[in-house]
């Protein structure tokens, strides 16, 4: 499967460790930001589709499988696209290349939905899961 979406960035210098390479939990916040931006790329506004409906999502499973090292100022995309869909969570894949086509690593996320009021899980509402699906049908 291909990634139908990807949001460029830079390393900043306060992400990399002393030896002078992205310290590697940081791929997790490259993940969020990706995730973010596809997810307003797909239409959806976390206060409105989400808050606004008295719903949230946390976040299940994280995982990360480095490849190559990211360093201080270099460019890099995110690339994201949906996952498995189930009853009441979704993952995301992302792959996190340099610039250059270099591969430097690949991450997935498991999003669980969860009802604001309860703090307990609960479905993918059926406006999200339309357009969870439709994403993951163009993949």
């Amino acid at each position: 499967m291909e990634f139908p979406f990807a949001h460029r960035q830079r390393v900043r210098f306060g992400e990399t460790d002393t030896q002078g390479v992205v310290y590697y939990a940081n791929y997790l916040l490259y993940a969020e930001v990706g995730r973010v931006a596809y997810l307003r790329a797909l239409g959806i506004v976390y206060d409105r589709d989400f808050l606004g409906k008295g719903t949230d999502f946390t976040i299940g499973e994280a995982r990360v499988r480095y490849r190559a090292p990211l360093r201080f100022d270099d460019e890099y995309d995110i690339k994201v696209r949906v996952g498995d869909i189930r009853h009441s969570s979704w993952a995301f894949e992302y792959a996190i290349d340099r610039a250059d086509g270099t591969h430097c690593a690949e991450a997935s996320t498991i999003q669980v939905m969860i009802d604001r009021a309860t703090n307990k899980v609960t479905r993918i509402p059926d406006d999200l899961r339309s357009t969870l699906e439709r994403a993951r049908m163009t993949d």
